[in-house]
């Protein structure tokens, strides 16, 4: 076999692994950071890119449930606060999750906030709970 037939696969099977291995990669990211598998989990996004703030700003629960928050610090280091029910994430580190628990025992709508001055956007990053009856 000729070395040019050789270098010709080896550039079939480089372009075939990116092919295949490209979409297989964002999937595979996508999965990972995507919603969590719980029933009673609420995935939420802190970012400051485009415009700022929380996806979703607006979380709505029963009085009596219990909550879980999985909230991603997608591009800069951030924090999550929702006083009003002792929910405090700390310092949410770039790119990694943390889980707040906390039973929603009164209803109204409920400020929830970065506490970790992330950017000059810092200020966008709010949301509200809203505790239905």
């Amino acid at each position: 076999m000729s070395a040019v037939k050789r270098v010709e696969r080896l550039a079939v099977a480089i372009v075939l692994l990116i092919v295949a291995g490209v979409p297989a990669a964002v999937f595979s990211y996508q999965a990972m950071r995507g919603p969590g598998t719980r029933a009673d989990e609420v995935f939420v996004v802190a970012r400051t890119v485009e415009r700022g703030g929380f996806s979703p700003a607006r979380i709505v629960v029963k009085q009596g449930q219990r909550v879980r928050l999985r909230i991603l610090a997608e591009d800069v280091t951030h924090g999550f606060q929702l006083l009003h029910f002792g929910a405090d994430a700390g310092a949410i580190k770039t790119g990694t999750t943390k889980v707040v628990e906390f039973t929603a025992g009164k209803t109204g709508e409920f400020p929830f906030y970065c506490s970790v001055r992330c950017s000059a956007l810092h200020m966008a990053l709010m949301g509200t709970l809203i505790v239905e009856p």
